[in-house]
């Protein structure tokens, strides 16, 4: 079954709409009347003659009106509901969370934590707007490395920040794991060199502001020195908008992945899901506890789908390591 939403300036206006994309047989799943006058119909049709949905309608209205609910709660823009709900597809006996879990896994990128399986990047530069929570996020890394058996080396470029050396010191202390400091380019690249050749490097950067040509340039001078992989640190909670444009400068940049920071203080994640989506950013993970050791749970399309979704649980605390939902 295909399901699509049309929105337009009056009721007849969409069931037109519905009726030109999907033909006479399409059967209307609800109605909604927007806050600026504008009406949103969600219509299905099915895309084979031996759908099983053919006889279970009010089941897919039921899924669909769900996902309409869902989306509007965490302030999904129109064309990511658009797309979502699409890609949902044939929803036939399948529950609203493993149907918006498919169109997760259809439409997004999903990526192993770094040292984890199916990831074997050895250097990884963490970029994000200054408080993005970058600086733990290496910490909850390199915790999550230790207790499968990786070690590790951090490098600090945070020589600015006030108390910014110190907290680095502190989560390396903790660890046991060796800290190193740099300062532009060229001492980036010796200090990576430097490494022991069994280490992961972790690489955290100073805070950045995306839409400032200078600090993007310098930031990406560091990336090429390194030669590390860029993984992106953004808070979970953001405006789905900004995040968008704040993902997609990081992309030039040359970040190709994703890590929320602060879930368990958001409630509406429209704003990941934009940055993923515009960027093609691959969801690594989230952190979802201030510990250090716990704190740092990945993230599939199930538990992604069940975040979203109300009434569904998705325990993203104290995971064991190595365990993705």
């Amino acid at each position: 079954m295909r399901m699509r939403n049309f929105t337009a300036g009056s009721l007849p206006e969409a069931m037109e709409e519905v009726r030109n994309l999907l033909g006479p047989d399409a059967a209307i799943l609800s109605t909604e009347e927007l806050k600026d006058g504008r009406v949103r119909v969600t219509a299905a049709v099915d895309s084979d003659p031996d759908d099983r949905l053919s006889s279970n309608l009010g089941a897919a209205a039921l899924t669909a009106q769900t996902f309409q609910e869902a989306f509007a709660y965490h302030r999904l823009p129109d064309d990511l509901q658009e797309h979502f709900l699409s890609a949902a597809g044939d929803v036939a006996g399948l529950s609203p969370d493993l149907a918006l879990a498919g169109a997760f896994e259809e439409t997004l990128r999903f990526a192993a934590l770094p040292g984890e399986s199916g990831n074997r990047g050895r250097t990884y530069l963490l970029v994000g707007p200054p408080g993005a929570g970058k600086t733990s996020t290496t910490a909850k890394i390199c915790a999550r490395r230790l207790l499968n058996g990786r070690k590790s080396t951090i490098i600090t470029l945070d020589h600015e920040s006030a108390g910014a050396r110190e907290q680095a010191e502190t989560y390396a202390k903790a660890l046991k794991t060796p800290l190193r400091q740099a300062k532009d380019a060229d001492s980036l690249l010796q200090a990576v060199t430097d490494c022991p050749s069994e280490h992961g490097i972790l690489i955290d950067s100073i805070g950045v502001n995306p839409f400032d040509e200078m600090e993007c340039n310098e930031l990406m001078e560091l990336r090429e020195a390194s030669g590390a992989e860029v993984i992106l640190v953004l808070p979970a909670g953001g405006d789905a908008l900004e995040n968008a444009e704040v993902a997609q400068a990081f992309s030039a940049i040359g970040a190709r992945y994703l890590i929320a920071s602060r879930l368990d203080t958001a409630r509406r994640y429209g704003g990941l899901l934009a940055a993923c989506a515009a960027a093609q950013l691959s969801l690594m993970g989230a952190g979802v506890s201030p510990s250090i050791g716990t704190g740092l749970s990945a993230l599939t399309p199930l538990s992604l789908a069940r975040l979203l979704l109300p009434e569904m649980e998705a325990d993203l605390q104290d995971l064991p390591t190595g365990t993705a939902l």
